[in-house]
């Protein structure tokens, strides 16, 4: 009985013969095709090849920017010698450890006709970390100089002074590149005894306060335009991230309050105010509808949505 499983008939045995045939045939093919030209090459870029084309490529760079290598909590190991920034090439770079992005800014600012002066200008490359930047510095060579360098063990050195005509002033030109070089600014802050109004300083006039950035400066602005005006310098301290010792900083001259009319105001405009609410505000547009207009703080005192501090504050900021 076994022997009948292994019984075919003629048309089952000419089909298994075919499909072994088939098998050969391709299984041959496959091993002949790096012969024949057939298998597409495998080799991959070489690290030349492979820089050369991201500093050349727009889209590649747009790519490289969510790279984490030079930018997140990755460290980068480099591994350093001596060079020259303006004659160095990108293997050369990519030999060193130096994350793709900051070669491909690097290139891109020579191409455009930008040269390093000296050694401080290359951290002004996009993408080059303050981290990174400290331990290239002892290896960059412009003219020859800045350093003299042990090649038999790079990390003992001696550093040489530079050249103070390396530091005259650097050119408009390699100073505002863009997009390859990155620029700080900071305002210069005011001296001690120096008070600004507070109703009319502009987020550039309250960043020279000290103490205050562009964030704190941000909310300020913010918190004004929506109470309509400050009334007093106290008020500043309802303004998130103000610590007390701003206060002496500001003074409240311009009391130009922008005040909100009552009964024409609606909902939204009401409810948007620091010292209102959407109940408050609901409030207001309820007794419109059914008492008619308001005609002063004692008609809102009825209802137990305002709290005699709440209309003390919104004094200022109604009219009737």
């Amino acid at each position: 009985m076994w022997k009948d499983f292994f019984y075919y008939s003629k048309a089952e045995r000419r089909a298994v013969m075919v499909l072994i045939t088939l098998i050969i045939v391709t299984f041959t093919l496959y091993l002949a095709c790096p012969y024949l030209g057939l298998r597409p090459s495998e080799n991959v870029l070489s690290a030349t090849d492979s820089i050369n084309f991201l500093a050349y490529s727009d889209s590649a760079g747009r790519a490289m920017k969510h790279v984490r290598s030079d930018n997140g909590d990755k460290r980068v190991n480099l591994h350093l010698k001596a060079f020259d920034p303006n004659t160095i090439d990108s293997a050369g770079l990519l030999g060193m450890g130096v994350p793709q992005r900051v070669i491909r800014n690097l290139l891109k600012y020579r191409r455009a006709g930008g040269r390093f002066k000296m050694p401080g200008d290359v951290a002004k490359i996009y993408g080059l970390t303050d981290e990174m930047f400290s331990e290239m510095e002892p290896y960059i060579l412009i003219n020859n100089r800045n350093g003299n360098l042990n090649m038999r063990n790079q990390k003992e050195w001696q550093h040489v002074p530079l050249d103070t005509a390396l530091y005259s002033s650097r050119s408009s030109k390699a100073c505002s590149e863009e997009p390859f070089l990155k620029t700080k600014s900071f305002p210069s802050k005011f001296s001690e005894g120096t008070i600004v109004d507070l109703n009319l300083s502009d987020t550039a006039t309250l960043k020279k306060v000290p103490g205050i950035g562009s964030g704190i400066a941000a909310l300020i602005v913010n918190y004004r335009n929506r109470l309509g005006g400050f009334c007093h310098v106290n008020q500043l301290k309802e303004v998130e991230y103000v610590t007390p010792e701003m206060l002496h900083w500001f003074k409240v001259e311009n009391t130009n309050i922008q005040k909100i009319n009552v009964n024409k105001a609606g909902l939204d405009r009401l409810r948007l105010h620091p010292y209102m609410n959407f109940y408050k505000a609901k409030v207001i547009i309820e007794h419109r509808k059914k008492r008619g207009s308001i005609h002063n703080l004692q008609e809102l005192s009825l209802y137990e949505e305002f709290t005699e501090d709440d209309l003390k504050r919104l004094a200022p900021y109604l009219e009737f």
